[in-house]
C-alpha cells in the first residue's frame, strides 16, 4: 500500500456531482460517499468533467497535467482544487471541447444524446486510469479506483493491462444506461484490441459497452442495494446483461446507498418555513399549511397529502399514479406532483389537476425549496417505482415523518418496512389498495403516530455504507479475509 497520512487511499470516478449537476441520485452518492469515506479515516478524491457550474464553482486549483490533442480533442488540463462545503479534494478535467455545453451531462437541450459521448466519457475514462497508475498527479496515487456507473467505466479497460495492477471497485447505479455505441468507433480509444474481440469485455452483441467492461474488469462489483444486486442477476433488468452480471459470482454485493442527514433534516432544513423532530411535530403542521398554499391545495385541515417527487415515467410508476388519482380523491386526499419527464403523462396530471382544482396539482420546474417543503407538509409519499435500483426520496420522507408508499423493488424493499410505511407488490390495481390502507391507517392516529415517530428514528445515514466500501477496498488489497 502507498504510504499517505491516511493508510487507505480511493479515487472515485463519477460524472454528477450534487449540488453542481445533477440527474438523479447518482450525484446524491458521489457527493456523499467521499465525505462519508473521509470521516472514517479514507484518503478519498474524485474525479470528475469539468462542466460549467463545476468549473465556476472550483477554488484553489492547480494545474497538475495538460495535454493537448489527447483522444482527438483540443486542450485538456486536470485541475485540482476543492468545492464548497466539501473536504473532498477534486479533480476536475477541464476540456472545454467536451464539456463547456448547455443542456444535460449527456444529451443537448433539444433532449438528443450528443454524438461525441464516447469520446467526452472516454476521456475521464483516460484520466481516471492514469491517476490510479499514478502518472498524472506526482504527489498521489490511490490504492484503489471506484468508478461509478457506466460513464467513467473505460477507466477499469484502459488500467487492464497495468502492472502492478490497478485494483477497483465499480459501482452499477443503473443497470439499464449501459453505455452503448457502435464498434467502428473503437479506434478512436486507443486501447488494445483483445478488449473489443468477440465476447471480449468491451464487445456486447456487436457495440462497444462501457457497462459491461465495468462489470468483467472490475476486481469487485456493488449495486446500491441489495435487492437489486439480487435483481440484476435474475434477468428482471438490464437488456440481457445479467448474464455477464452472473458470471462474476460472488464479486457481486449490494450495499444500500445512504443519506445525507445534513441536506435532509427537518431540524435543521433551511428550505422549511417552521422546523421539526420527533419530539415536537409543529413545524410539520405548519409545512403541511404552507404547502397547500404555496400549490393551489384547498384547505382541508386534516385531509391527508400524497406527494411526488420524481422524475415523471414509465420507470417511476408515474402513469400508475395517474390511475389512482380519481380514487384518492374520491376518499377525500389531495396529491401534490412536482417532476417532469415523459410528456403524456405530465398531461395527464395537468388534465387531473383541471378536473380536480383545489386537490390535484402538478409543478413540472423542479425546485429544491419546494421538493423539501412537499416532503416535510405530506402525509404520505408514493413511489411505485416498476424499477428502483435504491431510491432516496423514500429514506428523506422517512425522515420527515411523511410514511412512504412503494413498490417493493430493489431499494425500497430494503427500506419501507410494515413499521414504517407501506408497500405492494406486481398487480395495478394493488396501488389503489394500498391507498386505502394507508388512509385508513391515517385515521387510527395513534397508530399513525407510532409508524411516524419508527420512521423518523431510522437511521439511514452514510456511515453504515461508508464502512461496507472500506472493507470492501481492504478486501482487494488483502488486507483482510474476504
Amino acid at each position: 500500500m502507498t504510504s499517505h497520512d491516511c493508510s487507505l487511499s480511493v479515487l472515485h470516478a463519477a460524472t454528477e456531482l450534487f449540488p453542481w449537476i445533477k440527474t438523479g441520485g447518482l450525484a446524491d452518492v458521489a457527493a456523499a460517499l467521499p465525505e462519508a469515506l473521509g470521516t472514517i479515516g479514507v484518503d478519498t478524491r474524485l474525479v470528475i468533467p469539468g462542466f460549467p457550474d463545476v468549473i465556476s464553482a472550483l477554488r484553489d486549483d492547480r494545474v497538475v497535467y495538460e495535454a493537448q490533442g489527447l483522444l482527438g480533442t483540443s486542450r485538456m488540463q486536470l485541475r485540482l482544487g476543492t468545492l464548497p462545503s466539501r473536504n473532498t479534494p477534486v479533480y476536475v478535467i477541464d476540456a472545454p471541447s467536451l464539456y463547456a455545453r448547455p443542456g444535460s451531462p449527456y444529451s443537448h437541450p433539444h433532449n438528443g444524446d450528443w454524438g461525441d459521448n464516447l469520446i467526452r466519457f472516454a476521456m475521464l475514462g483516460w484520466t481516471a486510469a492514469r491517476l490510479a497508475e499514478g502518472g498524472l498527479d506526482p504527489h498521489w496515487r490511490p490504492d484503489v479506483l471506484h468508478v461509478h456507473d457506466w460513464h467513467p467505466a473505460l477507466a477499469l479497460a484502459y488500467v487492464a493491462d497495468s502492472w502492478p495492477p490497478v485494483k477497483s471497485v465499480f459501482t452499477i447505479h443503473n443497470i439499464d444506461y449501459q453505455g452503448r455505441f457502435p464498434p467502428a468507433d473503437f479506434n478512436r480509444l486507443d486501447l488494445p484490441h483483445w478488449l473489443c474481440a468477440p465476447y471480449g469485455p468491451l464487445e456486447f452483441f456487436g457495440d462497444l459497452c462501457f457497462l459491461k467492461a465495468g462489470v468483467l474488469l472490475a476486481h469487485k462489483v456493488t449495486t446500491v442495494s441489495p435487492t437489486y444486486a439480487r435483481e440484476v442477476t435474475e434477468g428482471q433488468h438490464g437488456h440481457g446483461i445479467d448474464s455477464v452480471i452472473r458470471s462474476r459470482g460472488d464479486a457481486l454485493i449490494g450495499i444500500l446507498n445512504g443519506v445525507n442527514y445534513s441536506v435532509w433534516d427537518p431540524r435543521n432544513d433551511e428550505h422549511l418555513p417552521a422546523r421539526f423532530g420527533i419530539d415536537d411535530l409543529a413545524g410539520k403542521a405548519r409545512c403541511k399549511t404552507t404547502l397547500r398554499s404555496r400549490v393551489g391545495l384547498n384547505d382541508r385541515g386534516d385531509a391527508p397529502i400524497f406527494v411526488v417527487v420524481s422524475r415523471l415515467g414509465w420507470q417511476k410508476g408515474s402513469d400508475l399514479i395517474a390511475n389512482a388519482a380519481d380514487d384518492l380523491v374520491a376518499r377525500g386526499a389531495q396529491l401534490v406532483v412536482i417532476g417532469s419527464g415523459d410528456r403524456q403523462i405530465e398531461e395527464r396530471f395537468k388534465e387531473l389537476q383541471n378536473r380536480h382544482g383545489g386537490m390535484v396539482t402538478i409543478h413540472t420546474e423542479f425546485s429544491e425549496p419546494l421538493a423539501h417543503l412537499a416532503i416535510a407538509g405530506g402525509d404520505a409519499l408514493i413511489m411505485p417505482s416498476r424499477q428502483e435500483p435504491c431510491g432516496l426520496t423514500q429514506m428523506y420522507a422517512k425522515r420527515y415523518g411523511t410514511l412512504p408508499l412503494v413498490h417493493a423493488v430493489g431499494g425500497l424493499a430494503d427500506t419501507v418496512t410494515i413499521e414504517t410505511g407501506f408497500s405492494f407488490v406486481e398487480r395495478e390495481s394493488s396501488l389503489t389498495a394500498t391507498i386505502d390502507r394507508v388512509l385508513q391507517t391515517h385515521q387510527d392516529r395513534p397508530r399513525w403516530m407510532q409508524m411516524v415517530s419508527t420512521a423518523m428514528r431510522t437511521d439511514h445515514s452514510w456511515g453504515k455504507s461508508a464502512e461496507a466500501y472500506r472493507n470492501i477496498y481492504l478486501q482487494i488489497l488483502g488486507n483482510t479475509p474476504s
